[in-house]
């Protein structure tokens, strides 16, 4: 699709998503694109039909924007790397990956220790069949320039603000086109569904605070267009952040409410809770693992808001109200 002479959005299949794909921005003077797609064939031969469109092959590609680090935005980045492309994201991204390979080393400990914290001890004997998967090291993406937010980058006939935005993911960043009134949001702000925000036990972040803050650096931004990375392009940036400050504002609600019958545990408290994808007996072992850290996300804002307590009881986390 054809947003200005410069700009295009490339659609990259993923087959094994709901979403369906990957939106891939091209800016054809400066052979540049915001994000990649998921690491599969189909997504390359894919990226290379939507790229033959402006008479160009993936090999052409000069410079990658990266807005976070998920496997669908970053798939195909080691690919195009080797035709010689050159890597752009946030210091938080590059951060990340310079230690990725010390982080995966402990990673499904963890991972078994969160799962015990988080009250799902009766899902380990299932995460233990998949350790191998765990243990599979991923290669670091170098990553040639870092951006700060605030920044200005300039590309051949085009400049865009770089804007942090925490939440969804610590590194993730979003661009503003201010001479088109442009919003290129990644996965900050999606049109129809909410960003999933999460926590692990072992970090020490408050992301749904972040991500709130984030929201309120771009509500009042003067955008005509946003172009995120699934589902469509939207106009109305304000009225979609004002949605979604009211969806968290719910869910708060809904993950105190179960405390009123005294103290539950976090995958207690994400079993009650209303998830639009589906119900909580038909998740999977690893939606419910993806509930869990979004429920966990939200009862550390609440205990950080004086709004609930947190204790451990034999190796377990537990919530109540104050």
């Amino acid at each position: 699709m054809k947003i200005t002479e410069d700009i295009h959005q490339l659609k990259v299949p993923m087959s094994r998503n709901p979403l369906g794909k990957t939106y891939s921005y091209l800016f054809k003077n400066s052979k540049t694109l915001i994000d990649t797609g998921v690491p599969t064939e189909e997504a390359y031969q894919g990226l290379r039909k939507e790229l033959n469109k402006h008479g160009l092959q993936p090999q052409d590609i000069e410079n990658i924007i990266i807005t976070h680090l998920h496997n669908d935005h970053i798939g195909l980045v080691e690919t195009l790397q080797g035709y010689g492309a050159k890597v752009m994201a946030s210091t938080i991204a590059a951060e990340k990956q310079a230690s990725i390979r010390d982080l995966s080393e402990v990673f499904f400990e963890q991972t078994v220790a969160e799962t015990k914290l988080f009250g799902g001890a009766e899902y380990l004997d299932l995460l233990y069949k998949y350790e191998f998967a765990f243990r599979d090291a991923p290669n670091p993406i170098t990553i040639d320039r870092t951006l700060s937010d605030g920044e200005t980058l300039k590309l051949e006939g085009i400049e865009f603000e770089v804007i942090y935005t925490p939440g969804h993911a610590q590194e993730h960043i979003v661009l503003h086109d201010k001479a088109d009134r442009i919003l290129f949001s990644g996965d900050h702000v999606l049109p129809k569904i909410t960003s999933h925000v999460s926590c692990h036990s072992y970090e020490a972040r408050d992301p749904l605070n972040e991500y709130l803050t984030s929201l309120d650096k771009i509500k009042d931004m003067d955008v005509k267009h946003v172009y995120p990375a699934h589902e469509w392009d939207f106009t109305d940036l304000k009225g979609r952040v004002e949605q979604l400050y009211k969806h968290h504002g719910d869910r708060l609600m809904e993950m105190k409410a179960p405390l009123k019958d005294g103290p539950k545990t976090v995958y207690q408290i994400g079993s009650i809770v209303h998830w639009d994808s589906r119900p909580w007996p038909e998740m999977s072992f690893w939606t419910k693992r993806m509930a869990a850290t979004e429920t966990y996300a939200h009862l550390i804002y609440l205990r950080n808001k004086g709004e609930i307590q947190e204790e451990t009881r034999n190796n377990t986390l537990y919530y109540s109200l104050v």
